[in-house]
């Protein structure tokens, strides 16, 4: 995102991007958003669904354990993130990446307790999984729209990569 964004500000001239008020957030800035209003809500929410989890797995339940933890990553995959001035798209990004790194969590966690459908893979078929669709921005530049789905697909397509190696995405790739 760094990268499109200083591309992004530096191909308007200096008018219009004064008066787009197009300006390339660092990463660092976007986090003291991200993590508050996005994140920190979703892993208190984390924490107490597998406490419970915990809780029903100590107490030979795993089939109300697995469906605890189910329930929080069904509704993970539902969450949509809107940013209303999204520019080149780094709140998105940053947004959907900690979303990425909980769900991976949330998947570890049901291959704990057993449940083999914890695979990123299989949940990304079953429909069920973070995905960039989820993050949404306005923004009335056209350019620096098509730049946030860009990044946003790349970004999805590295931590693809990174987390399941040379395995194929699910089909459609780009949605």
């Amino acid at each position: 995102p760094a990268i499109f964004g200083t591309l992004m500000e530096r191909a308007l001239d200096k008018d219009e991007r004064h008066k787009l008020g197009a300006h390339y957030t660092p990463r660092a800035y976007v986090e003291r958003l991200v993590m508050p209003t996005v994140i920190e809500p979703l892993r208190s929410d984390w924490a107490n669904v597998k406490t419970a989890a915990v809780a029903l797995a100590a107490q030979d339940d795993l089939d109300a354990a697995i469906a605890e933890v189910d329930a929080f990553h069904r509704n993970l995959c539902e969450i949509r993130v809107l940013d209303p001035a999204c520019g080149s798209g780094n709140f998105l990004y940053v947004a959907m990446e900690h979303m990425k790194r909980l769900e991976g969590e949330v998947l570890d966690t049901l291959r704990e307790l057993g449940q083999g459908r914890g695979l990123f893979a299989d949940s990304a078929s079953k429909g069920f999984a973070v995905m960039p669709e989820q993050f949404l921005g306005i923004e009335a530049n056209p350019m620096a729209a098509a730049v946030a789905r860009v990044v946003l697909w790349i970004g999805y397509l590295q931590w693809h990569f990174r987390t399941l190696g040379r395995t194929n995405p699910p089909e459609p790739v780009l949605r």
